[in-house]
């Protein structure tokens, strides 16, 4: 890939960054993630001098809609996280995202949502931000909902949860519009990062195909 891996952070993604911060956590999936956006390495995450990056490119573009940050500072409120946290935080993502790679700034996606057979419409805003902005990867932890019928689906690993016992994780591979995607789930995504997977979207689908735990369809 020639230019950086553009990422899309769920905002179950964000939020569970900022949540695990407020409980004093360190080192998890989500804080790592949204670190690596940032511009840290794996092991900077962990305050490590190792390091992985993003695929062969090594460097990582968040991308984010003005819909998503209205969203994200709602969910905060419910949690009932202070307004100036919440404003603090909100603006921090805008700001990974403007000094990132790209430059780029928060999305104003004007419709697109309706093409997608989803059972919620927030989560559609989502992966009609990703389309938009042709993004490669889209991490989530709300898989079940991306799984539409524009997207081909491998099963990826059998992970064990405290709330819910054994699951099975999934990603999905949308190619539409002119954009090719990756949706996954965090733990995927760390998990790929281990092995030093390329992002480019039909690279990594194709190392999935060939070296996964699941079966395509």
């Amino acid at each position: 890939m020639n230019r950086p891996v553009r990422v899309v952070l769920d905002v179950n993604i964000l939020v569970g960054n900022i949540m695990a911060h407020d409980r004093g956590r360190r080192g998890t999936a989500t804080q790592t993630l949204v670190s690596m956006v940032a511009g840290q390495t794996w092991g900077q995450a962990w305050g490590q001098t190792w390091g992985q990056t993003w695929g062969i490119g090594g460097k990582a573009q968040l991308v984010i809609s003005l819909d998503m940050i209205e969203t994200l500072e709602t969910v905060l409120r419910r949690l009932q996280f202070a307004d100036d946290k919440i404003k603090a935080y909100s603006g921090s993502m805008i700001d990974i995202m403007h000094y990132g790679p790209e430059a780029l700034d928060p999305y104003l996606v004007l419709g697109g949502e309706e093409r997608f057979a989803m059972p919620d419409a927030e989560d559609a805003g989502v992966l009609a931000t990703a389309i938009a902005a042709k993004a490669d990867l889209l991490v989530t932890d709300n898989l079940r909902d991306f799984a539409t019928k524009d997207a081909e689906i491998i099963d990826t690993q059998v992970i064990e949860t405290t709330a819910s016992g054994q699951r099975t994780l999934q990603a999905l591979w949308y190619r539409i519009g002119g954009a090719d995607l990756i949706v996954a789930h965090p733990f995927d995504i760390m998990h790929w990062m281990r092995l030093g997977y390329d992002f480019t979207p039909e690279i990594l689908w194709n190392a999935l195909r060939t070296h996964g735990s699941g079966s395509v369809r």
